[in-house]
């Protein structure tokens, strides 16, 4: 029975995958000159990419081992080399969203067609990023190919975080080349919708979510505790996953924070219906919500991680000095987070039971379906459709909240997540991780600072 519902959980992703996929890219627009039966066979050629991958990792990571072949020796990375390899991807998370942010601002003051902006300076921010993950990804080859025996199954399964490494940063090699291959084909964008950016926002979140697994990992596995027992050495996973944040919802509701400046998406000749604002929010505030508290352990992460997520835009608009862009859906997340810490607090330390999807789902739909006035009124949704509403708001909780749990279940099921070697000294300090931090904000800060506008 076990192993049906495996099967079905599979299939029932799958499918759901299959029909967000084919859904956003209708909603990213077809541009008009080009042939519609051209343009979806192109889609197809991106989506079987993304399955063949998906395929690689279910081969190398999940299926069952051939009767002949043994299972391999379990191979663990040191504490101090995992510090490294989380800050290093961190710190590549961070130059990420913040180009992005800076890349948004000036194509709406400057346009800017495709190919001018190759080398500016948030493209610059936003290829270190990607080319930390190419790097570990690089390193994490050389090490299985040296360290580990058997074929490529009982290497990638002896240590899961190298093979992970290496798939995310194939995954990345597929997914930056996609951006100018479509441009190549199709010209400019319509929205920020276009599949490669979406394939880009993936590769973000995958990336983060590995390097806060691998951060994780050398943490104990703590009790269940509320946020006033928050660990120093817990901040840096909630930068992570604030960063997360950041990226998911400055992505997935541009549209809607473009029309609180008066851009309609329907002036670009495209459709949104007001639902997905909140099928979108709601996603994303779910997982990163669930995550925060299940991987930490304990209530409030969730509310914590959108406060901090909301400071770094506040923080960012001011640094830019800009009044183009908002900070609208990080206020409206901050209800359902908390309404999540609150199940979390209810059902793990007062009851002292693990929290569910079915539960965290409840709180995070309950909270959002009281939020619901204050987003209309934010977004100038007042004729939106309450039924539409209501099944956009259920269905993206259920789901994300299922998917989350799955994805943290995962990351607690592996070795290394129990507990670091006792007699293995931790010798990065809490410390020392955001004195790095710091110092390589204050290089970010003076880059983007000296950067000269093109005009």
């Amino acid at each position: 029975m076990t192993t049906l519902n495996h099967r079905l959980g599979w299939i029932l992703t799958a499918s759901a995958g299959i029909v967000i996929f084919v859904a956003f890219t209708a909603w990213g627009g077809i541009p008009a000159e080009m042939n519609a039966s051209l343009f979806w066979a192109q889609a197809g050629l991106f989506l079987l990419a993304l399955c063949v991958f998906v395929l690689a990792f279910w081969h190398l990571l999940l299926r069952p081992l051939a009767p002949n072949l043994r299972q391999a020796t379990r191979d663990t990375l040191t504490v101090k080399l995992r510090q490294r390899l989380a800050l290093i991807l961190a710190a590549g998370g961070l130059t990420t969203f913040v180009g992005a942010f800076w890349d948004e601002i000036w194509h709406r003051v400057y346009g800017i067609p495709f190919g001018e902006d190759l080398f500016w300076r948030p493209h610059l921010l936003m290829y270190f990023g990607f080319a930390t993950a190419a790097a570990t990804g690089f390193w994490a080859l050389l090490y299985l190919n040296r360290q580990l025996r058997g074929n490529f199954q009982q290497r990638f399964r002896a240590n899961p975080i190298i093979g992970l490494l290496i798939l995310n940063a194939a995954f990345l090699c597929y997914a930056l080349p996609a951006d100018p291959v479509w441009h190549w084909i199709f010209g400019e964008d319509i929205t920020a919708w276009s599949i490669p950016h979406l394939i880009l926002l993936a590769s973000f979140v995958l990336t983060q979510l590995l390097a806060l697994f691998i951060y994780t990992s050398t943490l104990p596995l703590a009790a269940w505790r509320s946020a006033i027992a928050l660990r120093t050495s817990d901040l840096l996973a909630l930068l992570i996953l604030a960063g997360i944040s950041l990226l998911w919802l400055q992505i997935m509701l541009i549209d809607w924070d473009a029309t609180l400046f008066g851009i309609q998406p329907e002036s670009l000749g495209l459709y949104r219906p007001e639902w997905l604002l909140a099928a979108n929010l709601t996603a994303g505030l779910t997982f990163f919500g669930v995550v925060s508290t299940r991987l930490l352990r304990y209530a409030g992460a969730a509310t914590i991680v959108g406060l901090l997520a909301l400071a770094m835009r506040y923080g960012m608009i001011q640094l830019f000095q800009t009044d183009m862009l908002q900070f609208v859906a990080w206020i409206c997340a901050l209800l359902p987070l908390l309404a999540l810490d609150l199940y979390t607090y209810y059902r793990a330390i007062l009851r002292n039971e693990e929290p569910d999807w079915r539960g965290t789902a409840a709180a995070v739909i309950a909270a959002m379906t009281l939020n619901a006035l204050v987003i209309r009124s934010l977004y100038n949704l007042a004729d939106a459709d309450n039924l539409a509403y209501a099944a956009a708001i259920i269905v993206s909780g259920i789901g994300m909240s299922w998917l989350a749990n799955r994805v943290t279940d995962a990351m607690l099921r592996q070795p290394e997540a129990i507990v670091a070697a006792a007699s293995e000294r931790i010798s990065i300090k809490p410390a020392v991780s955001f004195g790095i931090l710091a110092a390589f904000l204050a290089f970010v800060f003076f880059f983007i600072t000296t950067a000269s506008p093109p005009v």
